[in-house]
């Protein structure tokens, strides 16, 4: 992620076909790689017309390297391959995430099976609206309605109540 510029943009995640859990879809292919998830740095202005200072290199940092807390990417990736990678969410250092061995695990598998590509943008969040409208985007699931992006949603907030309520406990 060390290349990515320090400048406002849309960025896409591609994974390896058939490596998710995910439905067969018309997605948007480059070099065999699925694209799945579009995100942008910095968000959209709020009302007032604030803007916030993320810029790509740390967004994509955070999606790559970081943890669940900090990426809804991670945080969905987690979920979908709980299982396969013996994930479980929890109240680690403060935070919702997948323990320091799991995001470990998790980081691996994203080098293997990801690739991501970004172009510098002014606005991004125009660009955003539209590829969130007219692509098809397994792991963008905000404002979708479809039976996958239900049913995955329902699980990310199960999966952190869950974890919420076992840290209660203790």
């Amino acid at each position: 992620m060390n290349e990515a510029p320090r400048v406002k943009g849309i960025y896409g995640w591609l994974f390896t076909p058939g490596s998710l859990p995910v439905p067969d879809a018309s997605y948007s292919y480059t070099d065999g790689f699925a694209l799945m998830y579009v995100g942008i740095a910095p968000k959209k202005p709020d009302s007032n017309g604030k803007e916030s200072t993320s810029r790509l290199r740390p967004r994509l940092a955070a999606h790559y390297n970081r943890d669940a807390s900090r990426s809804t990417l991670r945080l969905t990736l987690g979920v979908l391959l709980a299982e396969e990678l013996s994930l479980s969410l929890g109240v680690h250092g403060g935070r919702l995430n997948w323990g320091v061995d799991g995001e470990a695990q998790l980081t691996r598998w994203i080098n293997a099976n990801a690739r991501v590509a970004w172009a510098e943008n002014s606005t991004p969040w125009d660009v955003e609206d539209e590829l969130l409208a007219y692509a098809t985007l397994a792991l963008n699931i905000d404002g979708r309605t479809d039976a996958f992006s239900r049913e995955l949603r329902d699980r990310r907030d199960r999966v952190r109540s869950n974890a919420r309520i076992a840290s209660a406990r203790f």
